[in-house]
């Protein structure tokens, strides 16, 4: 049961005051008398009293420095601040074939003179090519995917699971090329799998949630050069955001030189692919670079720079604030780093680093802390009590002082895509704005990539060379931007997450690990107590192995694509995650274990009373019921499910009627591997399995005279 709040404050001044007045006669033996307002007495009991309420009061108020010290103890990290959106922009110079080097930290603003300007995460080499042509190598042939690409059809990077793949990407250098070689930097945008998802998707590559730790799923071998005559690049040549096509993410490929007016081929080959299902591909776009709406700033004064001189001109006195430059009032997201030149009692000089810390309160005298004043933009500094007293040593010329915080963030950053994408393309090619030229024959002057709806708000010298005009566009939607938190949302967030899972104690704890392991699409998993890999049929105490079962496309239609994965199988590199996780968060001397899950082959005999043209609806609808991912209820078949001939009937029964076929259902008898046929009593699965493959025999009650038909569906 849920238990009541407690409340200290329960009196209120009038409950007070009757209080102390009842006892008046007893305590004074009767001499006072007068009990009226216009005695002296009564008003001090009353002041009293007053005074007394607003104590009570306080005492049921929590002070933000107790909820930053309550979360410390649990474990939970303390109010987050204020965070900034991010959205990746691709570049466009507005001179056709230009070729441009943009600095970090520069800007571009979709409404200048708003405080919207994103910053560049890093340094951006623009390069003069454009994506012309796309084609994909699986096992059996190559085939040429720029129009699916282009129309909007999601193009699958690989073939059949752990088979090897080519993809090949043509580029059109114009302009003068790159003779000095350059960096080429590709969004590839990735599918996310529709389906039942219980876990947390993969961030984005460019995400600040993105593990970067989790294996691949495969190996990518890049090459590049003129058509048909292509060159592994270096390993120190490829940065993969993506994580092996494990997500969406950028791609950063140092190019040797090349010339202007050329073709080019990018090569990409998968010979070691272990995906759980053919990663599709939905943008590909050149000269991108992740934007934060933040502004870093790196801040180095000497003896005589503002913010040192507030520290040296006035005396080391308790409940120091210095306010930071470049107008942080407001703005003022984080501080990454704070060092001071300080001496000591000794005379001794030297740099110490500063820590920002929630509140004061709980530091102790000799703890080089601060507290950060986002609404000013200020940092506050200790007495000597709680936290200590900067001493700044002021001699020389040498720098003194180093800082770097952010500015920026808050939700008004947050977007959608650039809207000028949206006007000027159809609607099948807004998530592929570099491949516009597809679309059909088009002036020579409108091929090429339409200017952007962001405008460039930094200095000229961001930009080589200086001032050379551009725009850019944001390909995604600009996301993550938020207010820093307040103390009762940290409260709130704290209670959520002292209820989250932390520790494999039960079965469903190893089954919630598995579920949120983070950086891999986990789907189902399922626990199976005194199950150990090296002993099978045998109970061994303190083993638990937990099956997984990966997330694959489950759409619509997806069933009959080519790179259809009807039995869904994880990559290693996800099992080594969740393993990972698991063995972190084990009890002292238990066992786990992480494996596939187990399929057993399912044979399925539908019996019609005569023959129909319908008779794969009853495959396909039998097959979606023994779905792993959308079976049964519609969140997968059971682990170790009953196979249910009568259950199974019901469905093809159903599946006929939707499509308007009054043909009966006689029966539906259900096999394992080779074994026969049940028609009446239940099929067991062993622990843990799943069915599949399921095959699907309909079979026809023949009329006098005739040959009975069996047709697998």
């Amino acid at each position: 049961m849920t238990l009541a709040p407690l409340r200290l404050d329960d009196l209120s001044w009038a409950d007070l005051v009757d209080a102390v007045r009842s006892r008046i006669p007893a305590e004074s033996a009767g001499s006072w008398t007068l009990h009226a307002p216009v005695d002296p007495g009564m008003t001090l009991l009353d002041l009293q009293a007053y005074l007394l309420e607003q104590q009570i009061y306080r005492l049921d108020q929590v002070p933000d420095a107790v909820v930053h010290a309550v979360l410390r103890l649990l474990g939970v990290p303390g109010p987050a601040h204020s965070t900034a959106a991010v959205t990746v922009l691709q570049v466009v110079p507005e001179e056709p074939g230009a070729r441009l080097r943009i600095r970090e930290g520069a800007s571009f603003g979709r409404e200048p003179g708003r405080g919207t300007d994103f910053h560049l995460e890093g340094g951006l080499d623009v390069l003069p090519v454009r994506v012309t042509g796309l084609s994909v190598r699986d096992a059996s042939d190559e085939r040429d995917r720029t129009a699916d690409l282009a129309a909007g059809r999601p193009v699958p990077l690989a073939g059949t699971p752990g088979r090897p793949a080519r993809v090949r990407v043509r580029l059109t250098v114009s302009g003068d090329g790159f003779p000095d070689g350059g960096t080429l930097a590709l969004l590839f945008t990735l599918e996310e799998p529709a389906g039942p998802w219980t876990g947390s998707p993969a961030p984005e590559g460019w995400s600040a949630r993105a593990v970067p730790d989790v294996p691949p799923p495969a190996r990518l071998h890049w090459s590049y050069g003129p058509v048909g005559d292509v060159r592994a690049l270096q390993a120190g040549a490829v940065v993969d955001g993506t994580g092996g096509l494990r997500r969406s993410g950028l791609v950063r490929l140092t190019l040797p030189a090349t010339e202007g007016g050329t073709e080019r081929e990018l090569l990409l080959d998968t010979p070691a692919a272990t995906f759980a299902a053919p990663p599709r591909l939905l943008g590909l776009a050149p000269n991108t670079v992740p934007a934060h709406h933040a502004r870093r700033v790196r801040l180095e004064e000497g003896p005589d720079g503002p913010v040192v001189r507030r520290f040296v001109d006035r005396p080391p006195l308790p409940g120091l604030v210095v306010a930071l430059p470049e107008d942080a009032a407001g703005r003022l997201i984080d501080v990454g780093r704070f060092t001071l030149w300080e001496t000591d009692d000794a005379g001794n000089a030297r740099a110490h680093d500063w820590a920002a810390v929630p509140d004061l309160s709980f530091s102790g005298p000799l703890d080089r802390v601060f507290t950060v004043d986002r609404a000013f933009g200020a940092l506050r500094f200790g007495d000597g009590l709680t936290g200590r007293i900067p001493r700044l040593r002021r001699t020389g010329s040498a720098t003194v002082l180093w800082a770097e915080y952010r500015l920026g963030g808050g939700p008004a950053g947050n977007g959608g895509a650039d809207p000028a994408v949206r006007s000027a393309l159809p609607a099948a090619l807004l998530a592929f704005p570099a491949l516009a030229g597809f679309a059909g024959p088009r002036p020579v002057a409108e091929a090429q990539s339409p200017p952007g709806d962001w405008v460039f708000t930094g200095v000229p010298e961001d930009i080589e060379p200086p001032g050379a005009p551009c725009t850019a566009r944001a390909l995604v939607p600009s996301a993550g931007g938020a207010e820093p938190e307040s103390p009762v949302a940290a409260r709130r967030r704290a209670a959520v997450a002292l209820g989250v899972v932390t520790r494999a104690v039960t079965a469903a704890d190893h089954e919630e690990l598995a579920l949120s392991t983070p950086g891999v699409a986990v789907a189902r998993a399922h626990a199976l107590v005194g199950v150990h890999p090296a002993h099978p049929g045998r109970r061994v105490p303190g083993a638990v192995t937990t099956l997984v079962v990966p997330r694959v496309p489950r759409a619509p239609g997806d069933s009959a694509a080519p790179d259809a994965v009807p039995l869904p199988v994880p990559d290693p590199g996800a099992l080594s995650a969740v393993r990972a996780r698991l063995e972190a968060a084990r009890l002292l001397g238990a066992g786990v274990f992480v494996a596939p899950p187990r399929y057993r082959p399912v044979r399925v005999r539908v019996t019609l009373a005569a023959d129909t043209a319908r008779r794969h609806l009853l495959g396909a609808a039998l097959r979606h019921h023994l779905d792993p991912l959308v079976g049964g209820d519609g969140t997968g078949w059971p682990f170790g499910g009953v196979l249910r001939p009568s259950a199974l009937q019901r469905t093809a029964e159903r599946a006929l009627e939707a499509a308007g076929d009054r043909t009966p259902v006689l029966s539906v008898a259900v096999a394992l591997d080779e074994g026969p046929y049940e028609s009446c009593g239940d099929v067991p699965l062993r622990p843990g399995e799943l069915p599949g493959p399921v095959e699907v025999l309909v079979c026809a009650t023949p009329t006098s005279g005739a040959v009975p038909r069996e047709v697998r569906a």
